[in-house]
Formats: C-alpha cells, sequence, structure tokens
C-alpha cells in the first residue's frame, strides 16, 4: 500500500525531530519502518512527479511537463499499477491524480477510472468540501472509507492501493468540521531564513516570480505567515489521522502482518525559507520529502525505526514497488530498487541526482515561475536558471551551509569541480 500527500516538506514530521507537529501515525510507522533521510523528487511539482512517481522515470523521460498533458497508454501501461494489475494484483487509486486534463470528448488517460478495481480519483483542483448523497462530507473522510471497502471487499488476490491525499495542498476552504485544529492558539516557529535580509539576496527575477508573490506581505505581516503556517499543519495533521484510521481499517481486516506500507509527499514545500513561498525552485525544503518503508517481516532493534542516509528519490518508489511483488523492473524506469535499504544489504549509493523544472504560468495574471535545473550532490548543491541573460547560477555548500544562505559561484566559478557539475547538468536532460 503507498500513501502520499501533496506538499509535505520532510520536516512537517514528528519523527523528523519538528516538536510542533502532530503526526502520530507517522511516527508509529517510523518506528516500526525504514525512515529514508534523505529523499528527495526530480521535480517539484504536482503533475510532473506524480508522473514520475507513477512511471519511475524523470520528466524529460515520461513528458508530463504541464497540467494539460496525460500519459499516453503506451506510457500509462509501463506504470507500477498497470503492471501490477496486469500480473494479477487488485489495484485502489483513491485522491488526487492530477496528471493531465480530462476530456469527455476525447477519452484520456487523465482520469484512468477503468484502469484500477477501485477508483476514487480526482484531477488537480477539487473541494475538501465534497456533497454525497445530500450531504456534506470532508474529502478524506470519503477516501478513508472507500480504503477501509477496499480491505473489506479483499479476496485471493494480492493487492495495491495507492491512496494520494490532498492535504496539505489548498485550496482552504472547507476544514473537517468534526476535527478540532490543535494549532489555534500556538505559535508555529519559523523558518530561520524567514527573513527580509534572505529574501532581498534573492535575484531580482526569483523575487519578481511566483516563488515572492506573497514574500513581501507575508514579512511585513508576520500574523499571515503565522495563519498560513497553522494551516498547513492542521492539514498535515488531518492527513496523518487519515493514515490511523487506514492502517486500523487494514489491520481489522487481518491483511495488516503481510502488507508493506510506503508514505511520501509528491514534493516539499518553501513555508517561507528564504522569505519564498511555493515549490519549484531546488532549495531543500521544496526538494526534500518525507519516506518511511514499513515491511511488517523486517524488525529492527533501534526504537526510531532503521535509518538509512543514503540518497534516494521518488523515481524510485515504482521500481520498489515492482520489486516488493517479485516482479520484474522494466527498462523504462530509471529509479532503483530500495527494498535492500529496507533489509539491510548492500546498496550502491548516489553520488548525485539531476533535478529540473520547466513549468511557468503563460496566464499574463499570474507571476511567472523560474525554470531551474541543477546537480543536488552529497556536499554541493549547483544550480542554474537557463532563462536569464546570462544563465544565474548558484553554488552551494550543503555542508558548512546547509541552509543554503552563500552563493559561492563567484568564488569556485572556474574550479575544476564546478566544471564538472556544469557538465553533469548538461547531460541530465538526456539521461
Amino acid at each position: 500500500m503507498f500513501l502520499f500527500s501533496d506538499d509535505q516538506p520532510s520536516q512537517c514530521t514528528g519523527y523528523s525531530g519538528n516538536d510542533v507537529i502532530q503526526t502520530p501515525n507517522l511516527d508509529d510507522l517510523a518506528r516500526r519502518g525504514t525512515v529514508f533521510n534523505n529523499a528527495f523528487v526530480t521535480t517539484a511539482i504536482c503533475c510532473s512527479n506524480r508522473a514520475c512517481i507513477l512511471t519511475g522515470q524523470t520528466m524529460l523521460r515520461h513528458g508530463i511537463v504541464d497540467f494539460e498533458t496525460p500519459l499516453t497508454e503506451t506510457a500509462f501501461n509501463k506504470t507500477y499499477p498497470a503492471i501490477l494489475r496486469r500480473s494479477g494484483y487488485r489495484t485502489g487509486y483513491l485522491g488526487k491524480f492530477g496528471i493531465g486534463y480530462p476530456n469527455a470528448e476525447v477519452p484520456n488517460f487523465a482520469l484512468p477510472a477503468d484502469q484500477f478495481d477501485l477508483w476514487y480519483g480526482f484531477p488537480q483542483s477539487i473541494s475538501f468540501k465534497q456533497i454525497q448523497d445530500g450531504k456534506t462530507r470532508y474529502l478524506t473522510d470519503v477516501m478513508t472509507e472507500k480504503a477501509t471497502e477496499f480491505f473489506q471487499s479483499a479476496d485471493d488476490r494480492p493487492f495495491c492501493l495507492t491512496v494520494a491525499f490532498k492535504e496539505p495542498h489548498g485550496p482552504f476552504k472547507y476544514f473537517d468540521p468534526k476535527v478540532a485544529n490543535p494549532y489555534q492558539d500556538i505559535v508555529i516557529p519559523t523558518s530561520p531564513t524567514f527573513t527580509k535580509e534572505d529574501f532581498d539576496r534573492q535575484p531580482n527575477f526569483i523575487r519578481g516570480s511566483l516563488n515572492g508573490s506573497k514574500s513581501r506581505s507575508h514579512l511585513e505581516h508576520p500574523n499571515r505567515h503565522q495563519a498560513e503556517l497553522r494551516t498547513f499543519y492542521r492539514t498535515v495533521t488531518r492527513a496523518d489521522q487519515a493514515v490511523g484510521e487506514i492502517l486500523q481499517a487494514l489491520k481489522r481486516s487481518g491483511l495488516d502482518q503481510n502488507t508493506i506500507v510506503i508514505y511520501s509527499s509528491d514534493h516539499g514545500s518553501l513555508l517561507g525559507d528564504h522569505g519564498l513561498t511555493g515549490k519549484w525552485l531546488m532549495y531543500e525544503n521544496s526538494i526534500r520529502v518525507p519516506m518511511i518503508i514499513y515491511d511488517p517481516r523486517v524488525q529492527h532493534a533501534n526504537s526510531l525505526s532503521s535509518q538509512r542516509d543514503e540518497m534516494v528519490l521518488s523515481i524510485d518508489l515504482a521500481p520498489t514497488i515492482l520489486s516488493i511483488a517479485g516482479l520484474p523492473i522494466p527498462d523504462s524506469m530509471q529509479g532503483r530498487d530500495l527494498t535492500p535499504l529496507v533489509r539491510g544489504d548492500s546498496w550502491t549509493p548516489r553520488s548525485h541526482f539531476y533535478y529540473e523544472h520547466v513549468y511557468t504560468p503563460e496566464s499574463k495574471n499570474r507571476d511567472p515561475i523560474a525554470r531551474n535545473e541543477g546537480i543536488r550532490g552529497t556536499r554541493w548543491k549547483y544550480v542554474r536558471f537557463p532563462d536569464q541573460s546570462p544563465i544565474h547560477e548558484q553554488l552551494f555548500d550543503l555542508k558548512n551551509d546547509p541552509l543554503e544562505q552563500t552563493n559561492l559561484i563567484a568564488k569556485h566559478a572556474d574550479e575544476d569541480f564546478v566544471n564538472e557539475l556544469r557538465s553533469l547538468c548538461d547531460i541530465g536532460p538526456s539521461q
């Protein structure tokens, strides 16, 4: 079973050391499972990285670079749920699909209901307020009920259920009326880089981008930023509650000891880092996500799970799921099987990965998003913005500057290791 949230950075979990956010069910899963402390996405935008997760491919290979384009039939047939279903698995998909624009006149795979045994998927934009049989329902409650029904109707076939929570992504116009806001009167600590000085360090094209749209307002009026953080934390906690309810339903159905559970997010969110909002950029909290794999067959001696520090990616999830099912991993998948890390076996670590973001709104009513690409290594992060003239580059020393506050490109511009990073970035799109 694969559960994942929408926009949740890795530090928005209790088990990661956040003392304010309440995620007791994820914390319990982390205690029993394997936690990947360095899990990243290869592109931080919903439509593209959801395709990365399903296909095990980077964006340039699967070709989903906007919100309009769906996966082709050929591409969908190479996703982990399609392969599992052809191999005899009972499959379900609940929640936000978000890949492509649904078109009733020209059927496509934007909402592939007929490709699953249970389908309750929806497109990019949907309200948390749902009307079902004339009654107002909270979206995640409906999803939880359907997950329970999926377990109750289990047969002799193995199954794979994917649950894609909408939390903590907006719009935030409706909250579950049955669940109180635990952060109503709490002051939530802000990012150490949520400062005017950090915002002013950004180049003009970032300050004028969609990442910077709300920044001045939040920096000048901290109460607005506090309100946004409270809402974000509130919805993360509501998703955590659903995780607990789904796991309890799994246990009541007698399936918990034979079901591997994976939890992650489609990407992170800046939440005020460097005075910015949104995601898209290559800063850590935009690209770093939570990732837990719980295999009930693997027992860990530590009180807080097995901690893995290897660099792993969202494109690794599809091949890992297929490996868990004992199925061959197709050559089309670029990710790697993570099951050796769960078992404690040897695994050759990555030294780096290529990141890319190409989407920018074409509407004149919205600020642009800066296209960017780069190489994230174990120590150095190289970022470039190819639309700028001249090309704007950034270089961060993650060991000595984990908050990414000092751009060292001017100091090291001509050194061999930077030229190697540039070369790796040039190669990146062809990988």
